[in-house]
């Protein structure tokens, strides 16, 4: 008499996984368009962060590259300071450390101000780049013809600094819009904190999770491959 295997067959996994990615895609075209209004957040976020971010940056480059030596010295201890310390802490010394001095901000407002601090001291670094890509000849020769620094550095530097900026600011792009998922931890009703509100209903945080990351990757890869193909195009020094 034969005896029936304990072990299950390949049919019987097969019909398991396809369960499973049944489940997973039901659930999933369930909870997206809740998820995905977080996108709108996100892109909010991710705008008024760059506009700050640039403004920063532009102010800490003139600064690092300034004659006066205190100036340099602030530019330099804003980049240090900025880029040696979590993201995190900075998020909660805007929002909660403030508000133990009395200045309120919401919760939106903290991560547009934050995120433009953070991003603003890695602007700071990737316009100082691009301006010393400049040729220096370029410079001496404007000089002479009697031409401002104001002048040299808007009709000169910036246009050809600008060509070199492009690739690492497309970078700097994806990472801000990733940064922006910090915001979940004042509240901010973002992608991340979107997914974090289904999982602790759901208790399915696997699930909720891979979609968000599905989201986040169908926003930076075609601005990966954009930052790829300026980063070829970009002309040598």
């Amino acid at each position: 008499m034969a005896v029936a295997s304990r072990h299950p067959s390949f049919f019987d996994a097969a019909r398991l996984a396809a369960f499973a990615m049944t489940d997973f895609f039901t659930f999933a075209l369930t909870y997206l368009p809740y998820v995905a209004k977080g996108i709108i957040i996100t892109a909010e976020l991710t705008a008024l962060s760059l506009l700050g971010s640039l403004v920063l940056g532009l102010l800490g480059a003139l600064a690092k590259g300034a004659r006066q030596r205190p100036l340099r010295w602030l530019g330099n201890i804003y980049v240090e300071v900025i880029r040696g310390t979590p993201a995190l802490l900075q998020i909660f010394l805007i929002y909660f450390g403030l508000a133990s001095y009395g200045v309120r901000l919401d919760p939106f407002s903290a991560a547009v101000i934050t995120l433009s601090i953070l991003g603003g001291a890695y602007v700071t670094e990737i316009i100082r780049a691009g301006i010393e890509a400049v040729d220096r000849g370029q410079v001496e020769a404007a000089t002479s013809l009697g031409m401002s620094p104001l002048q040299i550095m808007r009709r000169i530097v910036l246009p050809q600094a600008s060509v070199m900026m492009l690739p690492p600011f497309t970078n700097y792009l994806i990472s801000l819009i990733k940064d922006t998922s910090l915001a979940l931890t004042i509240s901010v009703p973002e992608i991340m904190y979107r997914s974090y509100d289904v999982a602790s209903q759901t208790f399915r945080s696997m699930d909720i999770y891979l979609v968000a990351g599905m989201i986040y990757l169908a926003i930076c890869i075609p601005l990966s491959r954009l930052a790829r193909r300026l980063e070829l195009r970009r002309p040598p020094r």
